[in-house]
């Protein structure tokens, strides 16, 4: 299904070459909004992600205690964004294509008669939200069904549907969900009316002995899923179900790097195919259907400038990955240059020289993991990571200084059980704190003295960093807690 996008205001600025333009925001990635969500248990194919990446709204697949049976049932909802919809599904398989080309999802080997369950939901006419099943055998679809249910139903009412035409073979996989809104299995971007609102509750299906094993059809059973999103920049990773844009704690410099990983996706009829991780200062507009201009960008006025960057890359075959500038004027794009990157283990300087032939007022920067012509199979995994990206007429943002190259702190031992000793080599250090990977601040001491001894021992195992301050000056190191 096509993901769209928030929009993003255009900030217009006139400026001479090498005028006061702002910083590039969060060139080192330092900057993340975190979302927490829980989704019913093997539905990790859900809308929530979509929401939080691309619109940057709550999760409209949420956990409920209005149930008809135990404790909890699933509430999905239709929600605005700005003269569009996000409409809530969740899915316990890959939404690849047409319905009717849907395969995977959970294992069962019986050929059911139909499916039954309780819902409630606040529509009566225009809309109706949709039932989905879709049975498959050794990868081949055998069967999908839609089911819409609509109407006004303030209390638990019955559906009980009977699959038509009948399943003529006994599957080995069935892949089940509900989306908010009317679907069809020719409509690639359903819309929906905002509000409109699901709540259902014990599904099964009816004709046979047991239910799939997977099912979690009373949606007793949820999950916690945590996402990392960096500030500033839009986020598209190709659809899959879990991002491929993450936070990683090997970092150039300061706390945090961005890295975006090619994962295994499939074209819209359901062909398998490498899907890049992608970042990008812009966007494309809500239901764009191909042809579309990148909207968006932030004001930069610089003829001649080049932008600059550490990154390292692991390409999976001869893959390569690419950083994309794209300047515009008036909304309009009339210049743009991008090198390919390739293999390099260890960070690696990059700098991507320009002289335009006119003054811009914005410049969108795209970074993939893959060239978008890479879609064969053999490129998913090909990992890139990313960090200290701005313009050299441009201080970073949050003022991280990159690391010397001569190593002006010792940690003794490293990894550690949580007691050891911080040392300057040749000078006090006059202030230490301590993040654990989520960016929260563990611990902090102002001593200005040589030698610290430090004991975290009563925080869990794993990566901490150590910032270290010598006045004006820090420096960022890591720590392994084991």
């Amino acid at each position: 299904m096509k993901k769209h996008l928030l929009l993003l205001s255009l900030v217009y600025c006139t400026i001479t070459v090498f005028g006061q333009t702002p910083a590039l925001p969060n060139g080192n990635f330092e900057s993340w909004t975190s979302s927490f969500w829980d989704y019913p248990q093997n539905y990790s194919s859900n809308s929530n992600i979509n929401n939080f990446y691309y619109y940057h709204l709550p999760a409209n697949v949420t956990k409920t205690t209005d149930a008809y049976h135990g404790t909890y049932a699933v509430q999905i909802e239709t929600i605005s964004v700005g003269t569009d919809t996000s409409f809530g599904y969740f899915l316990n398989g890959n939404p690849n294509g047409a319905p009717s080309t849907w395969t995977g999802g959970i294992p069962y080997n019986q050929a059911p008669t139909g499916i039954r369950g309780y819902f409630k939901y606040n529509v009566a006419t225009a809309d109706s939200a949709t039932i989905i099943v879709a049975f498959s055998k050794v990868g081949v679809n055998i069967g999908t069904y839609l089911i819409p249910i609509g109407g006004i139903h303030n209390s638990y009412t019955l559906f009980n549907y009977a699959f038509t035409p009948a399943l003529t073979q006994t599957p080995d996989s069935v892949m089940f969900g509900a989306i908010s809104c009317k679907v069809s299995d020719t409509q690639q971007q359903p819309h929906g009316f905002p509000g409109s609102t699901l709540i259902i509750d014990s599904i099964s299906f009816t004709g046979v002995s047991s239910q799939p094993a997977l099912m979690n059809g009373d949606f007793e059973s949820w999950q916690t899923q945590v996402n990392n999103s960096p500030n500033d920049w839009y986020t598209q990773f190709g659809g899959s179900s879990v991002s491929n844009v993450n936070q990683s704690t090997d970092a150039k410099a300061g706390l945090y790097a961005i890295e975006l990983t090619t994962l295994l996706g499939s074209d819209q009829n359901g062909t398998p195919r490498a899907s890049a991780a992608r970042i990008s200062t812009g966007y494309y507009p809500n239901n764009c259907n191909g042809g579309c201009n990148e909207m968006g960008g932030y004001p930069f006025a610089n003829q001649i400038d080049t932008l600059e960057f550490w990154y390292k890359y692991a390409p999976s075959g001869n893959d390569s990955a690419k950083v994309y500038l794209a300047f515009k004027q008036n909304g309009v794009s009339f210049q743009g240059t991008g090198p390919d990157l390739h293999a390099a283990s260890s960070y690696t300087h990059m700098q991507i020289p320009f002289s335009l032939w006119q003054v811009p007022d914005s410049v969108m920067i795209e970074i993939v993991s893959s060239a978008w012509n890479d879609t064969l199979v053999s490129f998913v995994g090909s990992d890139l990571i990313i960090d200290e990206m701005h313009f050299k007429s441009q201080p970073l943002t949050t003022g991280i200084l990159n690391y010397k190259n001569e190593n002006t702190i010792t940690i003794f031992p490293n990894p550690s059980n949580g007691t050891f000793q911080l040392q300057g080599l040749g000078f006090n250090i006059r202030q230490v704190e301590i993040f654990n990977t989520l960016g929260e601040k563990i611990y902090s001491t102002y001593n200005n003295q040589a030698i610290y001894n430090i004991d975290i021992s009563h925080s869990p195992k794993g990566i901490y960093f150590v910032k270290t301050y010598n006045g004006e000056k820090f420096q960022t190191e890591k720590i392994i807690l084991r």
